[in-house]
């Protein structure tokens, strides 16, 4: 398996927990037990859970402590997950391997 391709596993599931922390942290009293049928990682597409980025800081606080743990040195790589992230929350849209690998792609131009 190349690096690349390690490095991109490594950051697919550090999305995916992210989003899963977020879509959790999320839920209110109001909201909870709302769309039980959906996992947690795919929520945000469900439920609007945040507006704008900025919104998204309280809902990621932690969600990428094992990211760090996995790939300490990859600030830039974890600054483009992090966005990626907050794209998908903002816009509602459900992860996808493909998006992902385009915006990591930035990170080895």
């Amino acid at each position: 398996m190349t690096s690349f391709r390690a490095e991109t596993l490594a950051c697919e599931i550090a999305v995916l927990r992210a989003l899963e922390v977020a879509s959790k942290r999320s839920l209110g009293r109001r909201t909870r037990g709302t769309a039980p049928e959906v996992p947690a990682y795919l929520l945000h597409t469900h439920l609007k859970i945040a507006a704008t980025h900025e919104d998204c800081d309280k809902l990621l606080i932690g969600a990428w402590e094992h990211m760090t743990i996995v790939l300490p040195e990859s600030t830039k790589l974890r600054e483009l997950c992090d966005w990626y992230v907050r794209e998908l929350i903002v816009t509602r849209r459900p992860h996808t391997r493909a998006d992902l690998e385009r915006v990591l792609a930035v990170a080895h131009e």
